[in-house]
């Protein structure tokens, strides 16, 4: 065979390069891993890429698995043969269906080893559903979780998994002096507080609390902005409701995400039902302190003592939290520590290190 394509290790499965955290994860990942010489390589499995629409492109190859909507066994020969031409020793999945796939073409003495971190509690539903996860999760050879909240409910699916916690780059993140430049030409008052939030733009995100948080605060004297960022169903109506204020600023993306950081003062997430927001650990690391709807599951990623947490939806707890955070020292200090719980439990470094002996 082919040198060249003999050298390929991991192929990562991706249902696509969105905005999404898992996608942002997976790309710093693969993306570090060919610094080093690896030759890790990215398979879309639901969408091919779309340049304008998509998570920048990291600089390695990205292959669409294509045959969308065909049966899954067409589907795991394609990926199957896929993996054979790269010469790849290893499939790595990160969802419910992509599981699934991958399992299907990992099966016999000559296919690659299955590896799965699963970003996402078990969706498959019916008894049918439900044995063929559970076969899946047989087949691989090792599965972990990137947040601890999701052990228990892949235990009950059949398989209990290790936790490797979800990493950022913290050469790449960490903190910088903001831009001031937008701020003199985009803020009504340069000096207000600014609060950032990068999230895809869902209902499940609900903007519209912190949007009233930011409001009602900046109303009551105390200079305050938000700058929403994020692609998705609601962005054009978000964006059009920022055109009325004077306090929402609306982005569909940023190309330099670590800057971003450097120009927020306080990193705010409302979400339900978040279980690995990678935002929340990116603004750990550029040293931003934090407050998010305690879910549970988030405090158990990045620690109890990582932000501020706050009841989903109570607007009054926002407001409360960020009159805690209105001096500059409070931030500086709590934007301190976590950078510090950014460096300890969240560094790349460590994930890879852990990672490399499930790739051998």
């Amino acid at each position: 065979m082919n040198e060249a394509l003999a050298s390929v290790r991991v192929l990562h499965l991706l249902p696509h390069q969105g905005v999404g955290g898992l996608q942002r994860s997976v790309i710093d990942l693969v993306r570090h891993e060919r610094m080093d010489g690896a030759t890790d390589e990215i398979v879309l499995t639901e969408r091919a890429l779309d340049m304008d629409g998509d998570f920048m492109a990291p600089a390695t190859p990205v292959h669409f698995l294509g045959l969308v909507g065909e049966r899954l066994a067409t589907r795991a020969t394609r990926l199957a043969d896929l993996a054979a031409s790269r010469g790849a020793r290893v499939i790595h999945a990160y969802t419910t269906a992509d599981l699934l796939l991958a399992a299907a073409a990992c099966k016999g003495r000559q296919r690659p080893r299955l590896v799965a971190t699963l970003f996402e509690r078990p969706s498959a539903a019916g008894f049918l559903g439900r044995r063929r996860l559970r076969r899946a999760l047989e087949t691989a050879h090792e599965v972990f979780v990137p947040n601890p909240a999701l052990r228990a409910d892949w235990q009950a699916a059949g398989r209990e998994p290790e936790t490797r916690l979800a990493a950022v780059d913290i050469q790449r993140f960490h903190p910088q002096p903001g831009d001031s430049t937008w701020r003199n030409v985009r803020l009504e008052d340069p000096t207000a507080l600014l609060v950032g939030c990068m999230m895809r733009a869902t209902e499940d995100k609900s903007p519209e609390v912190l949007i009233e948080a930011v409001g009602r605060r900046h109303a009551a004297g105390r200079p305050t902005a938000l700058l929403l960022v994020g692609d998705g169903p609601r962005f054009d109506e978000l964006k059009a409701r920022s055109r009325e204020s004077t306090t929402l600023h609306v982005r569909r993306r940023v190309l330099d995400a670590p800057g971003f950081y450097g120009r927020i003062d306080v990193f705010a997430l409302q979400c339900q039902d978040e279980l690995i927001p990678m935002s929340l650990v990116e603004a750990l690391a550029c040293g931003r302190p934090a407050v998010v709807a305690d879910s549970g599951a988030v405090a158990e990623l990045v620690g109890p003592d990582a932000a501020t947490f706050v009841p989903h939806g109570e607007v009054d707890a926002v407001i409360a939290a960020l009159d805690a955070l209105e001096s500059r020292t409070e931030r500086q200090e709590r934007g301190f520590a976590a950078r510090q719980r950014a460096v300890e439990r969240h560094a790349l470094g460590r994930l890879r290190a852990e990672l490399g002996p499930s790739y051998s």
